[in-house]
């Protein structure tokens, strides 16, 4: 028999029992599709770094700083907002901002917030009208154009502060940094980056509490035509005046270099959690095996038939493998097709967009036929082994 009959063949035998086969592939669906979105959510993930440092300009220098004394406290005086201007006077220099370092936007500004004797940490952001208000109401317009200090704060929060009864905390007043805030609405639970829980407040308040925060780095953006290494120079100097009394020294780094160590982490920890979650394939692969030895044991006269007409061991032997890899490589679609579907309603929750690429749908595509290929070789060898005789009248 030649390939297209082997085909033909195959796919003649598992037609007639489409339940069966389409119940060993949820095992392969389920697997290909999480392995499909954990790795798009990565790439998504990368993809938002690369996006930060080249929204930061190619042309750009960081300016970190390095205090003599670890345990000094120079580090938190070594920059202020008040430099952003003396610097943008250096010829060179376009414009100087607080460093991004590559995840800018990806999470918000970490603030303690207290009512009466309870505190919880939370994680301030500008209010998204797509946040989702479980309770109470969102923040509007006129909260931010009058300066109303209102917030939004997370299910969990909210339980930190006033007992799992979080509806009873609507109207109440919590203190972050100095100022009182009226709880307005409470939000989702676990919404965000990995479960982040967020807290959302006006824009001019957050803006507020960014201005507090301690600036351990910078960026540069270099006009163009100019040499980073002579503005950075020019940078260092100015600085050095502006504080004289920090002792350390102010050092130059890469935007591109921060981002590639993040891509590196991200990759890790992106392809450890793919491996973990490829576990649920090897369940897959042992369900196909046990569906190949069942219908080995059924078609063994048909086998012994075959056997005893002529038919090569290689030929029952192909087609039990190729049986094997249709059923894999089925549900290996289906799984990239789940796990797609899946990543775009997961983008709706996440502050970036999963991103899907050739090599994770070649990827996914191989692994699925590998996966036939691996748990179908043993009962097709047992099946291109029968005894024809042995096989008729068993």
């Amino acid at each position: 028999m030649n390939l297209l009959e082997l085909i033909h063949s195959a796919v003649l035998s598992l037609r007639t029992h489409k339940l069966r086969v389409f119940l060993t592939m949820i095992g392969i669906i389920i697997g290909i599709s999480s392995v499909v979105v954990i790795l798009s959510v990565g790439e998504g993930l990368k993809a938002q770094v690369n996006q930060s440092t080249e929204d930061t300009g190619a042309n750009a220098i960081t300016v970190n700083f390095e205090p003599y004394d670890l345990n000094s406290s120079d580090a938190s005086t070594a920059f202020n907002r008040k430099d952003f201007q003396d610097l943008k006077d250096i010829d060179g220099v376009e414009q100087v901002n607080k460093s991004s370092s590559g995840l800018e936007g990806l999470t918000g500004v970490i603030e303690s917030a207290t009512f009466f004797n309870k505190q919880s940490y939370l994680t301030v952001n500008d209010y998204d009208r797509n946040a989702g208000v479980v309770s109470g109401r969102g923040i509007t317009r006129e909260d931010n154009d009058f300066k109303h200090y209102v917030v939004v704060l997370s299910k969990d929060h909210a339980k930190a502060l006033f007992g799992n009864n979080v509806n009873e905390g609507i109207g109440k007043g919590i203190k972050i940094k100095d100022e009182y805030f009226e709880v307005v609405g409470i939000g989702k639970e676990g919404s965000g980056l990995l479960a982040m829980q967020y807290d959302y407040v006006p824009e001019f308040a957050k803006n507020l509490l960014e201005n507090d925060t301690v600036i351990s780095s910078i960026d540069v953006n270099i006009k163009q035509g100019y040499n980073s290494d002579s503005i950075f120079k020019k940078v260092k100097k100015e600085l050095e005046i502006l504080h004289p009394d920090v002792k350390g020294t102010y050092t130059k780094g890469d935007p591109k270099a921060v981002s590639k160590a993040f891509e590196k982490i991200i990759s890790g920890i992106t392809t450890f959690i793919a491996v973990v979650s490829g576990i649920s394939l090897f369940v897959g692969g042992i369900g196909v095996m046990n569906i190949m030895y069942v219908s080995v044991t059924e078609r063994r006269r048909e086998i012994g038939i075959r056997r005893a007409i002529g038919a090569k061991p290689s030929a029952i032997l192909y087609q039990f493998l190729i049986e094997s890899i249709f059923i894999t490589g089925m549900g290996g679609i289906l799984g990239i097709g789940t796990g797609y579907l899946a990543s775009l309603i997961l983008g709706n929750f996440l502050p970036f967009k999963p991103v899907m690429t050739l090599g994770i749908l070649a990827g996914s595509s191989i692994t699925s036929i590998a996966v036939g290929i691996i748990f179908g070789i043993i009962p097709a060898y047992k099946a291109a082994k029968l005894d024809p005789i042995k096989a008729i009248y068993r």
